[in-house]
């Protein structure tokens, strides 16, 4: 793992709670800036644990930030993120590679490369019907991205089957959300702030606006990046923190373009 190395570990010789005191004294420095990304900004023991884990993984703290995100708890990977540590990491003799077979339902993909050390093929094939067993399908991506998203699934199951290292132990946010799903749980980086979570109960006509966005982004189920945007170009960090002119602009255009699974909203209507 030598090669995923970005920042140098010269602090190792400090004192365990020494360097966790420096690391919160960053931390929250760290979130106050409105350079970081919008989900970490004005929480420092989030940005905390973000640095944490750049130390333990020998990665610029603000690289993991960019690509990493809180859900129910848990800290989630991009998948993007953990494939290019992978390629990085001096474990493969070349990047991970991809094959394809069948159509629709049937489409299978396979995310396959050779270990350094031995130059063994390694490989891991999913397939659309064991997404659509296992609910992933739910996602509209899966609909107008199929290659893309079993691609990035082959991928992920690769890397966490042959080399467990490049993740640190970590999850993909995919699969957190699977998770969340699959326990009827409200995936909380889905409303961006579990404040919101009492509201949605509420009957209809008492709900505040950006709770009733919440509302309609869990209905129908839109995606983290999505959200993500509209609360950066808002410039808030939540998506109760929107003013009601722009939450209603967002419920206006969930309501008149998201009807359609396989639609794909933007930030551009805010």
């Amino acid at each position: 793992m030598s090669n995923l190395t970005t920042i140098n570990s010269s602090n190792s010789s400090l004192d365990m709670f020494e360097m966790m005191d420096k690391a919160y004294k960053f931390a929250g420095i760290m979130a106050k800036s409105d350079i970081i990304p919008a989900h970490y900004r004005g929480k420092p023991e989030n940005v905390f644990i973000a640095v944490q884990t750049a130390y333990r993984m020998n990665l610029d703290p603000m690289l993991v930030m960019q690509n990493t995100f809180t859900i129910s708890g848990k800290l989630g990977m991009n998948s993007t993120f953990a494939i290019s540590l992978a390629n990085k990491s001096g474990l493969f003799s070349n990047g991970i590679r991809y094959k394809s077979e069948g159509e629709n339902d049937n489409l299978r993909i396979t995310a396959y490369t050779n270990l350094k050390h031995t130059n063994e093929e390694i490989s891991y094939t999913i397939g659309m019907k064991e997404a659509i067993a296992e609910g992933w399908t739910k996602n509209p991506k899966y609909k107008s991205l199929p290659t893309l998203m079993l691609s990035y699934r082959a991928a992920t199951l690769l890397i966490r089957t042959h080399a467990p290292e490049v993740m640190n132990g970590m999850h993909m946010v995919e699969e957190i959300e699977d998770i969340t799903l699959s326990r009827n749980v409200t995936p909380k980086a889905q409303t961006l702030s579990a404040r919101l979570d009492d509201l949605i109960n509420v009957e209809e006509a008492n709900i505040p606006v950006a709770a009733k966005l919440s509302k309609l982004v869990l209905t129908h189920n839109v995606p983290n990046e999505v959200v993500y945007k509209w609360c950066e170009k808002a410039g808030v960090s939540a998506l109760d923190e929107l003013d009601d002119q722009k939450a209603t602009s967002c419920v206006e255009y969930i309501n008149n373009n998201y009807s359609n699974e396989e639609e794909t909203l933007s930030c551009e209507d805010l």
